[in-house]
């Protein structure tokens, strides 16, 4: 049987989560076979409408602490939450449906630990992504970099997810935490801004997140999140980027991000079609449209998936309040007030 954590645990583990009740007990299950064991558990329900709160209740552990929206009120938001009710000094993120290796918090803690670096105050990790039977290692060479990484950042060199850091809670603080004004692109936003605020960052070069890449439920709902997310995260480090890295790599960077963005609407048509949803579909052609009018070969792969609910022609592919934690630990519920 494992201790019950400290009033004071040194890692508070922040998992916000929107109608992912079908996900979320496998990220729990992760975190409770974790080998270091200084840590809580807060969940951030982020107003979901499925039954989450039921998945919690299940796993009976006072490790873990239950704080429920009222309504829909996005990622940022939901983290920021977590963060301000975590009784640790670090933070560890682990979104919903991402899951953790045991030794995970064990091996990045240690590194925290041995480092002689008075400015690190975050460590990250590699990442196993894994798309159906497809599994990649992010990034690839297996290797991230330490110190000041604010240029490795910008050049996208980091892990894929916010499940692979944990950073110091005063100085996540210190930079305001997410910005709640970004739908989309809100992690690597804050990374970036954390470095350049002289933070600096240690690693363990090897897998300890498996980031599980999907098209169903996501905490951002919003069809074109991404592309408004990219537009402001332009606008931000767009100049920042041209002039430390150069206008080719930036404009590569750019190209990349809205190819991702196409095939993510593709992706997300083609899954509604396939169970169809017509309904749930329609907001992403409409989504393609806007964005990507100049694109008639995705345009029509979209209108042909809702049509047909299949591709054609051999296509393939506001306040937002939160009760406070109960002291005592356990499930706690919270309401809009």
């Amino acid at each position: 049987m494992r201790p019950s954590p400290s009033t004071s645990p040194l890692v508070s583990v922040v998992i916000p989560t929107y109608n992912r009740a079908h996900l979320l007990g496998r990220a729990l299950q992760s975190v409770l076979l974790q080998t270091y064991l200084d840590y809580e558990i807060v969940v951030v329900d982020d107003g979901s409408t499925d039954h989450t709160l039921e998945v919690v209740k299940t796993f009976q552990n006072d490790r873990v602490r239950y704080l429920r929206f009222e309504r829909h009120c996005g990622p940022s938001r939901a983290r920021n939450v977590g963060i301000q009710a975590a009784r640790g000094e670090w933070i560890a993120f682990l979104d919903s449906d991402d899951e953790w290796l045991p030794r995970k918090l064990e091996l990045q803690m240690a590194r925290l630990q041995g480092t002689q670096d008075l400015r690190v105050a975050a460590v990250y990790c590699v990442c196993d992504e894994l798309e159906g039977s497809a599994r990649r290692t992010v990034p690839s060479s297996g290797v991230l970099h330490e110190g000041d990484v604010f240029d490795h950042l910008l050049r996208n060199r980091r892990p894929p997810t916010a499940s692979a850091y944990i950073a110091k809670r005063s100085s996540l603080l210190g930079v305001g935490g997410f910005d709640e004004g970004f739908p989309s692109s809100h992690d690597i936003d804050l990374w970036l801004r954390f470095s350049r605020a002289g933070n600096h960052f240690v690693a363990v070069n090897e897998p300890l997140v498996i980031k599980h890449n999907h098209v169903g439920p996501r905490i951002s709902n919003d069809p074109v999140a991404p592309f408004r997310g990219l537009r402001q995260f332009d606008r931000r480090w767009g100049p920042v980027m041209k002039r430390r890295l150069g206008a080719e790599v930036y404009g590569r960077w750019k190209a990349k991000r809205r190819k991702g963005i196409q095939q993510l609407q593709i992706a997300r048509l083609q899954a509604a079609a396939a169970k169809g949803e017509a309904a749930s579909a329609l907001p992403h052609l409409v989504a393609l449209l806007r964005l990507f009018p100049w694109s008639l070969p995705s345009v029509f792969q979209g209108l042909s998936l809702l049509t047909f609910g299949h591709f054609m022609n051999g296509f393939r592919v506001a306040a937002c309040e939160e009760v406070p934690v109960d002291p005592e630990g356990g499930v706690s519920t919270a309401v809009d007030r």
